[in-house]
């Protein structure tokens, strides 16, 4: 259940990014900053699961 949880988390994350990319004015910047702090949990979290 953790595993799913990282990786619906990752992938949420890698969302906001290629939304706010998509997006690039005004609320892209919340978006871009909110997928990288996504993105960077899931990995960060994977990796210490090992």
């Amino acid at each position: 259940m953790r595993t799913f949880f990282i990786d619906l988390v990752g992938l949420a994350g890698l969302g906001a990014l290629c939304t706010g990319v998509y997006l690039q004015y005004g609320v892209a910047d919340t978006c871009i900053v909110g997928g990288v702090l996504c993105l960077l949990y899931a990995i960060i979290s994977s990796r210490g699961h090992k």
